[in-house]
């Protein structure tokens, strides 16, 4: 049995899953299950971070990913996101690179760096 706190919602249930026939076990909602399988086969995560700019005011912009990524592939993008340095101020929700890794997400800004 393998056991995994689910971050799908609030609840933070302790699962229980048997690896062999994927029975989920400690779920209070449907999430539970869903994650607990997706956990086990291919994990998936939000990845946030920072990417450098050229401006001294914004050192360092905030990013995330639009949707999840494999977890095999966070290592890889956090290598890529080092290599970055934005040359211009970027609105909130600014695609900083389209389609990272192939992996269908693109990384947004976080942060507004234009003055309002």
């Amino acid at each position: 049995m393998k056991q995994l706190i689910c971050i799908s919602c609030p609840n933070g249930c302790h699962l229980s899953v048997d690896e062999t026939t994927m029975e989920v076990e400690g779920n209070k909602c449907p999430r539970g299950i869903l994650f607990a399988k997706q956990e086990l086969t291919n994990p998936i995560r939000t990845v946030t971070s920072t990417v450098r700019t050229i401006f001294p005011e914004f050192p360092v912009i905030s990013v995330r990913t639009t949707k999840d990524i494999s977890k095999a592939k966070i290592m890889p993008l956090m290598k890529l996101l080092n290599t970055i340095v934005v040359n211009e101020k970027l609105a909130i929700n600014s695609i900083v690179i389209q389609n990272v890794l192939d992996t269908g997400a693109d990384i947004i800004t976080t942060t507004n760096m234009i003055e309002k």
